[in-house]
């Protein structure tokens, strides 16, 4: 009995960290390399605190610039491009689940 009790724990454990983890955005690099959304900071200094691609287009529209934003379908996860031509960016937001896999 406590075998299967540590079992539905530790199941749960790894379910919730797994779910947290998908929820956390990061940026995707080039190889499925990732970087924290924070790096954007030396690029733009006045960024703020910004977790993921929704808050980033309204931080960008509020700053004035013209953005936009798409989904992309990919497996295991969640995806979205963003462009700001007025900075010279094109980001691809990745949940961090997608970090380092192969495409």
């Amino acid at each position: 009995m406590r075998s299967s009790v540590a079992a539905l724990v530790l199941g749960t454990c790894v379910a919730t960290f797994a779910a947290a983890d998908s929820a956390r955005w990061m940026l995707m690099a080039r190889h499925g390399e990732c970087a924290e959304i924070a790096s954007l900071k030396r690029r733009l200094p006045d960024l703020g605190e910004v977790a993921d691609p929704a808050a980033f287009v309204d931080r960008m529209r509020r700053s004035g610039y013209q953005v936009s934003s798409s989904e992309i379908a990919v497996a295991g996860g969640r995806a979205v491009e963003v462009k700001v031509p007025e900075k010279d960016l094109s980001l691809v937001f990745v949940a961090a689940g997608l970090c380092g896999k192969k495409p």
